[in-house]
């Protein structure tokens, strides 16, 4: 018992130990880009969105592809055609998305693809494509090492002038290319006729503007400007939202159904997970469960009942037998029990079984030599009692003589 319960201190102990460590040890920040609503992490978009909310009155983050939006549209889901935003790493289309993404631009969207590298099918039909002239380390080995950051230009018009924004390179490491296309009959859209709104600090555009249909695509190649840290980076919020200004006040609906999150399954418990509450509420059950068990499985003393023997009633009930069957005086009926418990007792002592038949010579032998007794005495009390037991009758002194008989030749083989 003692030892259980030190073994129980120490555990606790312990658990509180590595608990207040991990509570105490600095956090360690994820690089990895999720572009997620939830993420608070560098390049999660819990900050953007937030601000994003807080700035647009018609801003809202879904979970639908590009023919969901399209039906939801066309069926009067707001009375301005949206605009919709993608902020992925890289965005992948299918046949059915690229159908209705052009439906959407034709029916008077906006729609706003941020990525570092865009959809084959798009990059085709338009002429264009995503690259990178340089290599760049981890990009927390770089802040570790305090590296420069590079220009950002974004350029003026009549109401916004012309802004330079400083950034880390790993912020903007890819920009936009003409792509070639000499063994095509048919050309795609002509890069030309694209309107440029920022450039790196090698004149390369990371952003442009096209018509297409009723609405107007933006091509942008900078998704990690729209994270957390970049929008936490210095002034360069400003960045992020100059571009969501291209929109002109259209209700914006950023779309996160493509890239990552589109291969993540929904389940009751990863939504339990992501509402902090219920994600404490879980885990407070679940260590209450597990001390639960640290503390009932331990075993217990009891107390222990004194059982008392049961007693031995096989003398009570020879004695009411034998005063029923003496109130009766049946001698006959009292021999023919006692001969056949004594006959029980010689095939169990001397394996010899006179129960069905008459005793023969070698039994007398036999007895006689196991018990001492003569064979001349053994011989007539065993004649005379297995007469008595065919006729059932016996008188009182002969049921005497018989029990003693009986009596005296199983005392003396035991």
């Amino acid at each position: 018992m003692k030892g259980g319960r030190l073994y129980m201190l120490i555990l606790g102990a312990f658990l509180v130990v590595v608990f207040l460590s991990e509570l105490a040890a600095p956090h360690k920040f994820s690089w990895k880009p999720t572009f997620d609503k939830r993420d608070k992490e560098p390049f999660g978009c819990y900050v953007f969105d937030d601000v994003a909310k807080s700035s647009f009155a018609d801003y809202k983050v879904v979970n639908q592809t590009f023919y969901r939006l399209f039906k939801a549209d066309s069926s009067g889901f707001s009375s301005e055609a949206p605009a919709y935003l993608l902020i992925e790493s890289f965005l992948t289309f299918t046949p059915t998305d690229f159908e209705y993404f052009f439906k959407l631009l034709e029916n008077g969207s906006d729609i706003m693809l941020c990525a570092e590298d865009f959809p084959y099918l798009l990059e085709d039909s338009i002429g264009f494509s995503t690259t990178s002239e340089r290599w760049l380390k981890s990009i927390y080995d770089y802040l570790q090492e305090k590296g420069v950051r590079d220009s950002i230009f974004y350029g003026g018009d009549t109401l916004k002038p012309e802004c330079t924004y400083q950034v880390y390179p790993h912020l903007h490491n890819k920009y936009l290319r003409r792509r070639t296309f000499e063994d095509k009959e048919e050309q795609p859209l002509r890069f030309d006729s694209a309107s440029m709104l920022s450039f790196n600090a090698y004149n390369k555009p990371l952003a442009m503007r096209l018509h297409i249909g009723k609405g107007r695509l933006f091509l942008v190649s900078t998704p990690l400007m729209f994270t957390n840290f970049g929008i936490l980076d210095g002034k360069n919020a400003e960045y992020a939202f100059r571009l969501l200004s291209e929109f002109q006040g259209k209700p914006i609906i950023r779309t996160d159904a493509y890239g990552k999150h589109g291969e993540e399954p929904q389940t009751p418990l990863r939504y339990v997970l992501s509402v902090p509450p219920l994600k404490w509420a879980i885990y407070t059950a679940l260590i209450t469960l597990l001390l639960f068990m640290a503390f009932t499985a331990r075993r217990r003393q009891r107390v222990i009942p004194v059982v008392a023997a049961p007693p031995n009633r096989t003398l009570g009930f020879m004695q009411l037998i034998s005063n029923l069957y003496y109130q009766q005086h049946d001698n006959g009926e009292i021999l023919k029990m006692k001969y056949r418990y004594f006959c029980s007792e010689l095939k169990r002592l001397a394996v010899t079984d006179i129960t069905d038949r008459a005793p023969e010579e070698s039994d007398f032998e036999r007895l006689a030599e196991l018990s001492g007794i003569e064979t001349d005495i053994i011989r007539p009390l065993l004649k005379n009692i297995s007469m008595s037991v065919y006729r059932s009758y016996a008188e009182d002194m002969q049921l005497k003589q018989y029990i003693d008989g009986m009596n005296d030749i199983v005392q003396n083989i035991k």
